[in-house]
């Protein structure tokens, strides 16, 4: 952004007088960091109109949640994630503990994605379309307790900072 800016009283001798010039730039600190977390959650899934929880390796990186069905998964180039979670469509405002109505397993999370409604979106266990958007709540389970709030961590910062810088 450039913009000029006038100096109305500039004291006497200034260097300043007249029309000042200003350039300005800014970037997110974030983007160029290493993924902000990586260990193990169990994901609820839809599986042929049936609940499952699936047990995978997840890493937190350019604002998405990738995942992996094993560890060494992710540093294999041939192997592509298993699935991601996109954190800058999250709905969520933040991350937090689920209630024992949504699911009673210990340590779980929730978040709440919203997308534009897509050809063959249908409503599920997870998800639900209405031809405009698609919403699927995903319910996260950490290992433990810490395990949980490290995650609840770092996912509310990544979401602090797609709301801060709006993207």
């Amino acid at each position: 952004m450039k913009q000029d800016m006038i100096c109305l009283e500039a004291p006497f001798h200034s260097p300043f007088e007249g029309t000042i010039n200003l350039s300005m730039s800014a970037k997110e600190a974030i983007s160029s960091q290493p993924p902000s977390h990586k260990g193990f959650l169990t994901i609820f899934q839809d599986e042929s109109g049936l609940g499952a929880w699936n047990r995978r390796w997840c890493s937190v990186q350019d604002n998405k949640i990738y995942y992996w069905l094993y560890p060494e998964d992710e540093v294999n180039q041939n192997k592509q994630p298993h699935g991601e979670i996109d954190l800058r469509n999250c709905k969520t405002e933040t991350v937090s503990i689920a209630s024992r109505l949504d699911c009673a397993r210990p340590n779980t999370f929730v978040l709440t994605i919203m997308v534009a409604a897509q050809p063959g979106d249908r409503t599920s266990i997870i998800t639900e379309s209405n031809g405009k958007t698609t919403q699927t709540k995903y319910l996260l389970s950490a290992d433990s307790r810490e395990e949980r709030k490290q995650w609840m961590e770092v996912l509310n910062k990544c979401l602090q900072s797609i709301h801060s810088w709006n993207h």
